[in-house]
């Protein structure tokens, strides 16, 4: 916002408070005072412009002016009428509410604390009273600083999601490349190399009983390289991987791997899934660069995060020609996509070492001081309706005799009528019911002549909780096009209410005494109904088309923002659409084929082509993936044992 715009609210307010002084009183006060009062509203409406950049400052300095310039002007008739500083005195409420928007909960609880000390200094002797005023007052302000923070809030975090989005429609490409690449190379890992290797040991010992076990075990496992190589280039979203590490493990022990699991905790399943595919990765480098060694996997989770280790003893000769070069790699993506880590290295003593940190997922946020806000903003507006039904009891009990016991059932009757709108945003149909039943309070308490039937006017006053229930319903209603009913509803029982009201106390417009006869009475009824209705019908129409407003106000920037982050995110996946479809086409065109063949050699019993087609099929799945991947980061360095 431009500096100068911090003006316009503090020059107002200085303009507004010297007009309240009017020019004949001034030029009658004394010079020194008429001086002190021009410098104290100076120094408030100066201090006012720092409420944005500086809110702590702004509110000391503003409660500081006031507070002199409440000790230096005292309310002296020849100088100014009435409270001298009533304008200028909404600053602190201004300033009080930039710190609730700005300051952290903590800080905003000490500058009430110390805005009640200024107050209690004050008006302590004088006013005790004041000071609950000030409590409740305070609290208000401070409820809509925190509401409106809130919600800026969550202007910020629909910003940001759809800074994402166009971040990720930018990337969408690369990204589903990277991912592409990790997981064909895991397809690679996992199941073209079990066949090379089951293949090849079969070969080299030339026993029957193994060859068979070979062949079935590559004709099995080349299907499942089929069906997973057509299912990672799949239009529609990919499945989930599987998590569990102990079938995992039984996996590669049935590869002839000496495999020993220790699991600590569940992590969430993101992180689960990540760990699965990198603990799959660890064990094939194992089993291509240390056939036969014994690995140790552990994973652990706790409070500070999940912790995966692969570790074997590197005992064994490495098979030469099966690395990718691509393994670290793809573990490296998989646990910086979750805000992770992965080294690995040679173990002290011989073998090598995977090791895979990730952070606890952080819960979501709470949102605790939002609705105790919303909660000091409802019970603000419980206040305000009972401002009136309450001055009305206060000039009952003044102006009439009526007794303690009947006073507390009318107050009781004025209570009841309004709490309900503190739970109008979670329960609204529930709020709208609850104070159109005890609407009907007032009437039973004229009609048992607990209240005399001149004064029923006193529950005319009650009509703001009807028309507030009215507003929640449109405004917050779970089924908006029915909300409608609320407002008839209402209307319809609060007119009849009333008309009763005021027929069975015999009170008439003109003051005439009561109808004598049935007929009359009954017209009477009609009529005060006719008449009730016709002036309850503009403020509860009005109450439900303001909630209404409210309502699709909100709507439409929720639909706005949320439709935004939809067509970016649309165009995303149209482009990682069109990426796996050019790699669909890539694997049709060499990878497929002779993962094709690897099958049909197996059903021939030629274990030689097993070993041959499954060669090439690595060989064409590794010029895919180069094609696949940035220029850094092209093919590591392997070393000699470990990762692959």
């Amino acid at each position: 916002m431009a500096r100068w715009k911090s003006w316009i609210v503090p020059a107002l307010l200085a303009v507004a408070q010297f007009a309240y002084w009017p020019a004949p009183v001034l030029s009658r006060a004394d010079p020194t005072r008429a001086a002190a009062a021009a410098a104290v509203a100076a120094v408030v409406c100066g201090a006012l412009v720092l409420r944005r950049r500086r809110p702590l400052i702004a509110v000391a300095v503003v409660a500081g002016g006031l507070a002199l310039g409440t000790w230096a002007t005292p309310q002296q008739e020849y100088l100014f009428p009435g409270d001298a500083l009533l304008v200028l005195s909404t600053a602190e409420s201004i300033a009080l509410f930039h710190v609730a928007l700005r300051s952290s909960r903590r800080t905003t609880l000490l500058v009430v604390a110390g805005l009640l000390a200024v107050q209690a200094a004050l008006v302590l002797d004088d006013e005790p009273l004041d000071i609950l005023v000030s409590i409740a007052f305070y609290a208000l302000v401070v409820a809509f600083g925190r509401v409106r923070r809130r919600w800026l809030d969550d202007r910020d975090a629909a910003a940001h999601r759809l800074e994402q989005a166009e971040h990720a429609r930018r990337d969408a490409a690369a990204a589903e490349q990277r991912r592409l690449a990790r997981e064909l190379h895991d397809v690679t890992a996992h199941h073209l190399t079990s066949i090379v290797v089951n293949a090849s040991a079969a070969q080299f010992l030339g026993k029957p009983e193994l060859r068979a076990d070979a062949l079935e075990f590559a004709a099995r496992t080349g299907r499942e390289t089929l069906a997973s190589l057509h299912q990672l280039v799949a239009v529609l979203p990919q499945a989930p991987e599987a998590t569990d590490l102990a079938d995992l493990a039984d996996d590669f022990r049935q590869l002839g791997q000496v495999v020993h699991l220790e699991v600590t905790g569940d992590p969430p399943p993101g992180q689960a899934e990540a760990l699965h595919g990198i603990a799959r990765e660890a064990l094939t480098n194992t089993l291509r660069y240390a056939p036969g060694a014994t690995v140790r996997l552990t994973r652990t989770y706790d409070e500070t995060g999940v912790t995966l280790v692969v570790e074997d003893d590197g005992s064994a000769t490495p098979i030469e020609g099966l690395g990718g070069g691509r393994g670290l790699t793809g573990m490296r993506e998989r646990a910086a996509e979750l805000g992770g880590s992965v080294t690995a290295g040679p173990r002290t003593g011989g073998g090598w070492q995977v090791r895979a940190v990730l952070p606890a997922v952080a819960a979501p946020a709470r949102l605790r001081v939002w609705l105790r806000s919303q909660l000091v903003l409802d019970a603000g507006l419980t206040l305000l309706v009972l401002l009136l039904p309450l001055s009305g009891v206060a000039a009952l009990v003044e102006e009439s005799d009526v007794s303690p016991a009947a006073v507390t059932l009318i107050l009781l009757a004025v209570l009841a009528h309004a709490a309900p709108l503190l739970w109008r945003r979670q329960r609204p149909w529930t709020a709208l019911i609850a104070v159109t039943l005890t609407g009907w309070l007032g009437t039973l308490l004229v009609a048992v002549d607990v209240v005399p039937g001149e004064d029923a006017w006193l529950f005319l006053f009650s009509f703001g909780s009807d028309f507030a229930a009215a507003y929640a319903v449109a405004a917050y209603a779970v089924r908006p096009k029915l909300s409608w009913i609320g407002p008839v509803a209402g209307l319809i029982s609060a007119t009849v209410s009333f008309a009763v009201l005021l027929t069975v106390s015999g009170e008439t417009e003109g003051g005439g005494p009561p109808p004598e006869t049935p007929a009359a009475t009954v017209a009477l009824f009609l009529f005060l109904a006719g008449c009730t209705g016709f002036g309850l019908a503009v403020p509860f129409a009005g109450s439900w088309l303001a909630g209404w407003a409210t309502r699709r106000r909100r709507e439409r920037r929720r639909a706005g923002e949320e439709g935004a982050v939809a067509v970016v995110s649309a165009d995303a996946e149209q482009r990682a659409r069109d990426e796996r479809a050019r790699v669909a086409a890539g694997l049709r065109a060499s990878v497929l084929a002779s993962a094709t063949r690897i099958t049909e050699a197996a059903g021939q019993n030629d274990l030689d082509g097993v070993v041959d087609a499954a060669r090439a099929a690595l060989a064409a799945m590794r010029g895919l993936l180069d094609g696949l991947r940035p220029a850094q980061q092209q093919r590591e360095e392997v070393p000699s044992s470990g990762s692959g």
